[in-house]
């Protein structure tokens, strides 16, 4: 039988009375760490304990160390009772706890909850949290999970390098100067806050196995406008029932030429190796499937996220040989894995013809561009030629 506690956010007055007398009534205690300052009631009260630290220090990911010490635990839960102590709440980011309760090793697996940091991080930063706020993990901390609109909690920082880890995460989303709290030992009477702009957060960080960063919500056009989410928002409004008069009389087939108009736009910046006329263009080529999908979501028959489905399950599925087990070692075998992928989609083979008009029209925009002739004109000289 193992039992696990949770020693609670700082000191022993924030551990719960549970936990407390759970410890006075044990002979012996296994710590994940003993750098915790509840500690410090085994040691006034003898009660012997052993802590897991040399794992950390043994082990390269912590992963590993995770799975050391719950081998251990469960070694002994087999023969014994065991309490075994964590910080904050045994349920709350606490990964030992999680292997624990789904052991196949058939050892009974006992919880006590103890006060997460989450109560306490929230009283120190006074985070409004009728608003809306997350928690994520610094560890696994990727741009896909921010979200400016939410007061953010970033647990696993622990030191300068975790820190500055998770600095440049957030460096993709948030401008530099957004302002951030380190918060240390939060509840206790140690408690320290640490407020810098982004780019700065990570001067000067003392290491603590008690320490959280707060990201505050923040109020932002220039995020909003690269989100993919306010982009489908905007397409809604203007092809909605007080939109715009031009875009919400547009159908499918009205906007057909737009969408080749804004192809030569495309590659004439590409042509033109212009950087930024090519963000501008390639932006236009968006706008036009924004707009075909708004026409169709207020139609009732697809949306964006429908066609963001359908696209990445395609892709996904049409190259086994990066996302999957397919072996490819030159041309050949990219165009068999690709063909044979295209089958299993139920995709039959064709003539595709638009491929040669793709070829000729792009022969036409090319030479537009740099000889500076008229679409018009290369028609002509293409008929004489003929």
């Amino acid at each position: 039988m193992i039992t696990v506690v949770g020693l609670g956010s700082s000191d022993v007055d924030h551990m719960t009375v549970g936990v407390y007398r759970k410890l006075l009534q044990s002979e012996f205690v296994y710590l994940r760490t003993k750098d915790h300052p509840a500690v410090e009631l085994l040691r006034e009260e003898n009660i012997p304990f052993q802590s897991f630290d040399n794992y950390y220090i043994e082990s390269e990911t912590f992963e590993e160390t995770y799975e050391k010490i719950v081998k251990e635990l469960l070694n002994r839960g087999k023969d014994e009772d065991v309490i075994y102590a964590v910080p904050g709440s045994p349920l709350l980011y606490e990964t030992t706890t999680e292997l624990l309760l789904n052991n196949d090793e058939d050892v009974n697996v006992e919880i006590i909850g103890g006060q997460s940091f989450i109560d306490v991080c929230i009283e120190a930063v006074n985070i409004p949290v009728n608003e809306g706020f997350q928690i994520l993990d610094a560890s696994t901390l990727a741009e896909k999970d921010l979200n400016h609109h939410q007061h953010t909690l970033i647990t696993q920082v622990y030191d300068q390098f975790s820190v500055s880890d998770a600095k440049l995460t957030l460096l993709e989303y948030y401008d530099p100067s957004t302002v951030v709290t380190l918060i240390i030992g939060a509840g206790s009477e140690s408690e320290t806050l640490i407020t810098k702009p982004l780019e700065e957060i990570d001067y000067d960080v003392p290491n603590s196995n008690l320490m959280t960063m707060f990201v505050p919500k923040v109020e932002s056009t220039d995020l909003d406008n690269r989100s993919v989410y306010y982009m489908r928002e905007i397409y809604q409004v203007l092809v909605g029932e007080n939109g715009c008069p031009w875009d919400k009389v547009q159908t499918h087939e009205s906007l057909e030429r737009f969408l080749i108009e804004e192809s030569y736009e495309v590659i004439e910046a590409i042509e033109k190796e212009d950087d930024d006329l090519l963000v501008e263009e390639l932006g236009d080529i968006l706008l036009q499937v924004g707009l075909h999908a708004a026409i169709a979501e207020r139609d009732g028959y697809f949306n964006f996220h429908d066609i963001l489905e359908s696209l990445n399950r395609k892709i996904v599925h049409r190259h086994p040989h990066v996302f999957g087990d397919a072996v490819v070692n030159n041309s050949d075998d990219l165009k068999e894995v690709w063909n044979a992928q295209k089958k299993k989609e139920g995709k039959t083979e064709r003539v595709k013809y638009e491929k040669e008009y793709a070829t000729k029209v792009l022969e036409w925009m090319k030479e537009t561009i740099h000889n500076e002739k008229s679409l018009s004109e290369i028609l002509e000289d293409t008929n004489e030629t003929r």
